[in-house]
């Protein structure tokens, strides 16, 4: 099934910051006010082939140039000296209302939240797949993408456009959904936006018609996993999505459910292959 534009940039749209404070390690986060299917008025583009990452910026570009006073400078621009990329400026932001300019990182995740792996909350953040994690993110972020900023091969950029590096304000829009264990209830976050957590995640041999036959489900494509389950029409029964989930697993990708329960409930979860 395929979801709207719209009801994608929604999702972007609604998917809540990861950190609960303002900063960490010294970079404010850019927020994003809530919009409705209602108010989005214009074209919303996105490649039809990106990956979710790329779609996500083209939402954020969308959501900065209809929603606020910002005007971009720089969307996705390579860094490059000689012959070598050194790295990507996500956005360059103007607000033509106060003059300042911004350097924003834009991060979106899902995360799966596991007990086994760390020792601290930040630690127990990791990829469905187990290939990243948050702390990786955070050094990347930290090490790599704002210093980017400040690199010579990034000046003469800012000197075409009459900008100071010292003027600009660096920060991040990072948002996230958080997946707890089933088993997990109640837990008191430090650091992490308890409003993130958008569902849970089960191990495949969890999975059984015991547990879940009376229900029905859908399993979105990655570009579609932001969208809301409320939007889906299509549902398929457990022998259906069990055979359809199959071969991800044995591919080792863990895939995203949407479930309706046999009371109208809906619910998001991961099936992990590990």
């Amino acid at each position: 099934m395929n979801f709207s534009l719209k009801e994608q940039f929604e999702g972007f749209i609604r998917t809540p910051q990861i950190f609960a404070e303002n900063a960490i390690f010294g970079y404010p986060l850019y927020q994003t006010s809530k919009v409705t299917l209602q108010k989005i008025s214009g074209e919303i583009t996105a490649p039809k082939q990106s990956v979710l990452g790329k779609r996500m910026e083209h939402f954020f570009a969308f959501y900065v140039s209809h929603f606020t006073s910002e005007e971009i400078l720089i969307q996705n621009r390579q860094i490059i000296e000689g012959k070598t990329t050194r790295g990507e400026l996500d956005f360059l932001l103007k607000d033509s209302a106060s003059g300042i300019i911004s350097h924003i990182e834009l991060i979106y995740k899902f995360y799966l939240f596991d007990p086994d792996t760390g020792a601290s909350e930040l630690d127990h953040l990791i990829g469905p797949n187990k290939r990243d994690s948050l702390n990786k993110k955070l050094e990347r972020l930290q090490k790599k993408q704002f210093p980017l900023l400040f690199k010579e091969a990034t000046q003469s950029v800012l000197t075409s456009l009459e900008i100071n590096t010292e003027h600009v304000v660096q920060k991040m829009c990072f948002k996230a959904s958080v997946f707890l264990p089933k088993q997990m209830k109640n837990i008191s976050f430090k650091h992490i936006n308890p409003e993130t957590i958008a569902g849970y995640w089960i191990k495949a041999s969890e999975f059984t018609f015991e547990s879940y036959g009376k229900n029905a489900f859908y399993t979105p494509t990655k570009k579609y996993w932001p969208v809301s389950p409320q939007q889906n029409e299509k549902w398929f029964a457990y022998d259906e999505i069990e055979e359809q989930i199959s071969t991800l697993l044995e591919s080792k990708f863990s895939p995203l459910l949407w479930m309706k329960t046999s009371k109208g409930e809906l619910e998001r979860f991961f099936i992990v292959w590990w």
